[in-house]
């Protein structure tokens, strides 16, 4: 694999290990930064991820899903990163 495409291909992978079990951990976050600090729009992050993550993991179609966005992750940045060193050569 060329060097170019090691770094994406990692976050290719936290995205979609991300996306298929930690986006309600994400919710809990927010929710205890929110009674933390006191910043209310810190709730509406907590009610955004954790209503997004529990109906995203009740999709049928969930692991199909995070397997393309995490593919589409690593083309573009590995796209990204070959014209960087076309670029640079």
């Amino acid at each position: 694999m060329p060097g170019y495409a090691v770094k994406p291909l990692i976050i290719g992978i936290a995205v979609v290990i991300w996306l298929k079990f930690l986006l309600p951990a994400t919710g809990w976050m927010f929710y205890e930064l929110h009674h933390a600090t006191g910043i209310d729009w810190l709730y509406w992050g907590y009610s955004v991820f954790r209503g997004g993550g529990y109906f995203f993991s009740t999709w049928a179609y969930q692991t199909i899903v995070c397997l393309i966005v995490g593919l589409l992750t690593f083309l573009l940045l590995a796209r990204r990163g070959k014209r960087r060193q076309l670029t640079e050569a």
